[in-house]
C-alpha cells in the first residue's frame, strides 16, 4: 500500500474516533445538563410548595390569635379551619421529597381540634393552638433550610401525653 493512501486511511480512522468522541462527550454532557435542570426545577417546587404551605400555616396562626371569643367568631374560625385543613394538606402533599416534613406537620397539627375536647376556654385554646403552630412551623422551616428536622419540644411531648390521657379515659373511665 501507498504511503500516501495509509496516511489517508489513519487521517480517516482519526476522523471518526475524533468525531464519535465529540458525539458521544455531546450526548453525556446533554444528559449531565437535563439532570441538573430537573434536580434544579424539584428544588425551585421544594421550596415554593414548602414556602406556600408555610405561608398558610402562618396565615392559620395569625387568624387564631385574632379570633373573637363569641358564637359567632367561633363558627367562622371553624369554617376557616375545615378550609384551612384541606388545602394545607393538598399544600404539603406536593412538596417534593418531604414524607418524613410532613408526617411530623400533619402529627403536630393532629392536635388541633382538641382544645374543644379538653374543656378549654378561648385564651387557652388559643394558646394551644398558638403553640402547636409554632411546632410546625419549625419543623417545616427547618425542612426548607435542608436542616435536620428538630426534636418534639417538651412542651409538645407535654400536651401530646395530656391528650393521650383524655383519650385513654374517655375510653375506659374506670
Amino acid at each position: 500500500m501507498q504511503t500516501e493512501t495509509l496516511v489517508g486511511l489513519i487521517g480517516f480512522g482519526g476522523a471518526v474516533v475524533g468525531a464519535g468522541g465529540a458525539l458521544l462527550g455531546g450526548w453525556l454532557q446533554q444528559r449531565h445538563q437535563a439532570k441538573s435542570a430537573k434536580e434544579e426545577r424539584r428544588a425551585e417546587r421544594r421550596h415554593a410548595a414548602g414556602q406556600a404551605a408555610l405561608d398558610m400555616l402562618i396565615r392559620f396562626r395569625h387568624a387564631t390569635a385574632s379570633r373573637i371569643n363569641d358564637d359567632e367568631g367561633v363558627d367562622a374560625w371553624t369554617e376557616a379551619f375545615v378550609e384551612w385543613s384541606v388545602t394545607f394538606d393538598a399544600a404539603l402533599y406536593v412538596v417534593p421529597d418531604g414524607e418524613a416534613m410532613r408526617k411530623r406537620v400533619f402529627g403536630i397539627m393532629g392536635f388541633v381540634g382538641y382544645h374543644e375536647d379538653l374543656g378549654q376556654n378561648h385564651s387557652e385554646a388559643s394558646l394551644w393552638i398558638d403553640a402547636l403552630c409554632k411546632e410546625a412551623i419549625g419543623v417545616l422551616s427547618a425542612f426548607l433550610r435542608e436542616e435536620p428536622l428538630p426534636a418534639p419540644s417538651t412542651f409538645f411531648l407535654d400536651q401530646r401525653e395530656m391528650v393521650r390521657a383524655h383519650e385513654r379515659a374517655r375510653i375506659d373511665p374506670s
